[in-house]
């Protein structure tokens, strides 16, 4: 292993979708509305998508963690594909590319070897006990994973924030050119915060087209294609996915009202895609897609991500360098890289922005007819941020309540769906050993029904999508 690629490795430093580009070439500083003025899109052909979110949503800040390897794109132990033969090639292909990026880009694959493959090496073998191998369906797919964290974990936090996006596609395909020189386009607005609760907001710059051997971005804007997975553009650790916009370019990071990228500008990527998180917020491999929308984690066929990487435009090429987020990991360190989703995204113009899947309803079945004339115990309501108390007197208004209960008593909980995301209804013991746990549902407004016994080994109650922020105590008597 190189001393390069080793030092990716021990710093956890992530792999990603992305454009990189070098100062030279990139363009001056300048708005999208100038850089598309100076590349003459006027009277040229426009494909616009629109994608939104609006506050009260839901938005998930996505930590480093590992990441099961699709069989299908990267083979198996004994017959690996898309790992070291692949990503010396395109350090190959990009050595050939004009001063400076013919040395930057080679060297940045070394340290970044993810974008385009998974290096044998930082694979290791994973059986069927670990839940992080197995597929939404509960069946083993993968046999091995990476050795080191990602960005593409299921390991994710819901936050707040909205978002609004216009990718702007003039240019059908790449042409030769520097990455800065496109007519590609991108208004963004972007605010959203981190699990501390840090501030961010991002401001997009102009756009790049990545000089990534193999991508094909359409210029640095892709309307209505595929990404990913074994396309050839992107990161193939994501899967393959119907993209409706994806946009790569560069800009900075304000946290807390004060710009953190003054040692400069990072690549920003967002991308409006078809759903990649299941009911659980796991992040589906290939095999496993298309997923059925009313088993994703907020019932709908799309969502919003974006993402900051630990790129950094120089005048000798882009660089490797950890964007300065506010976020403090549990090793101490800040996590090198932002990455946000939103679950709860709107199309608001573009093709297919109306499109659903004929085949499924909106959320999971509830049992909504007569739960309101049931005799509850104890009702709570199911929100991500927390489980909000509703009765018995004690308990209402309170967030994530204690449950006083006698034991051998048996009981009739009910609780609603407050926020449209996936959802449900769990015991444990003080050990983590599950007791109960009830079906996911994820339809906005509906209830659920759970009857138990109380026993004297119930320690906590929880949902099993947000174990962190929706957990509880258990108090038998």
């Amino acid at each position: 292993m190189s001393s390069s690629r080793r030092r990716f490795l021990e710093l956890g430093a992530v792999a990603s979708i992305g454009g990189i580009a070098g100062t030279a070439g990139v363009g001056a500083a300048q708005s999208d509305g100038e850089n598309g003025s100076e590349s003459g899109t006027s009277g040229d052909p426009e494909v616009t998508v629109t994608a939104r979110q609006e506050p009260g949503n839901a938005v998930y800040w996505v930590r480093p963690g590992p990441r099961p390897l699709s069989p299908m794109v990267f083979g198996t132990e004994a017959n690996p594909r898309t790992g070291t033969d692949l990503l010396e090639a395109r350090i190959e292909q990009a050595s050939r590319l004009p001063s400076p990026l013919g040395e930057a880009v080679p060297q940045l694959l070394e340290e970044l070897p993810f974008l385009v493959a998974a290096p044998d090496e930082a694979r290791e073998p994973i059986d069927d006990s670990d839940g992080n191998s197995n597929g939404s369906n509960g069946d083993s797919i993968a046999q091995q994973r990476l050795a080191e964290p990602t960005l593409y974990s299921n390991d994710a936090e819901v936050t707040s924030g909205a978002f609004e996006i216009s990718y702007r596609d003039h240019r059908p395909y790449d042409l030769p050119g520097q990455p800065g020189d496109t007519p590609d386009q991108v208004d963004l607005d972007a605010q959203f915060t981190d699990p501390a609760g840090n501030e961010y907001e991002l401001e997009h710059d102009h756009v790049i087209q990545p000089p990534i051997p193999g991508y094909e971005t359409g210029g640095g804007v892709l309307t209505g294609g595929q990404l990913h997975g074994i396309s050839g553009t992107g990161s193939p650790l994501f899967p393959q996915v119907y993209t409706y916009g994806a946009s790569w370019g560069v800009g900075h990071v304000t946290i807390n009202g004060e710009r953190a990228t003054d040692d400069g500008m990072r690549v920003i990527h967002f991308m409006t895609t078809q759903t990649v998180r299941d009911e659980q917020y796991r992040m589906a491999l290939d095999e496993e897609m298309p997923l059925d929308p009313d088993t994703t984690i907020a019932g709908q066929a799309h969502h919003t991500h974006g993402v900051v990487l630990p790129i950094k435009p120089t005048p000798d090429g882009p660089v490797y360098a950890p964007v300065p987020t506010a976020f403090e990991l549990p090793n101490g360190e800040t996590q090198p890289f932002v990455h946000a989703m939103w679950e709860q995204d709107e199309i608001v113009e573009g093709p297919f922005a109306d499109w659903n899947d004929p085949d499924t309803a909106n959320g999971r079945a509830a049992d909504t007819g007569n739960a309101a004339d049931t005799q509850a115990d104890i009702r709570l309501l199911g929100e991500a941020p927390g489980w909000q108390g509703e009765a018995p007197d004690a308990i209402t208004g309170t967030e994530n309540p204690t449950l006083p209960l006698e034991e051998g008593a048996e009981y009739t909980l009910i609780w609603e769906n407050g926020d449209g995301l996936q959802h449900n209804f769990a015991i444990e013991d003080e050990t983590g050993e599950e007791l109960l746990a009830s079906e996911f549902m994820n339809q906005d407004g509906a209830t659920q029904t759970v009857t138990f016994t109380a026993s004297a080994e119930m320690a906590e109650y929880y949902c099993q999508v947000h174990p962190e922020s929706m957990r509880g105590s258990i108090d038998v008597q």
